[in-house]
């Protein structure tokens, strides 16, 4: 589950084709994983610029995990973001990574 700190939703990361890496029956994901509408949805409405959440991002996710590479970039994990370039404050995290 992701969640962008100006939205008032949360919203699901997407992974539209699987890398063939899983933990515990979930798919792993990398830093690549970052485009809007692929992998990325909307959060509602933006509190910053208020009017419906349009994301747009144009870099991949920070803090992967470097000694976990899926498809030759670093894993996703729980603290990892990305920043939306609509407003300074609009960090994207992953607020629930699926894994019990």
């Amino acid at each position: 589950m992701l969640r962008c700190a100006c939205g008032s939703h949360p919203n699901m990361l997407n992974l539209p084709t699987s890398h063939g890496m899983y933990i515990k029956g979930q798919p792993l994901m990398n830093i690549g994983d970052s485009k809007v509408g692929d992998n990325i949805s909307t959060f509602g409405v933006c509190e910053a610029r208020d009017k419906p959440c349009e994301p747009e991002v144009h870099m991949e996710w920070m803090q992967g995990k470097p000694d976990l590479l899926v498809e030759g970039k670093p894993a996703l994990i729980n603290c990892s973001y990305v920043n939306c370039v609509h407003h300074e404050s609009g960090i994207i995290y992953i607020e629930d990574d699926g894994q019990k």
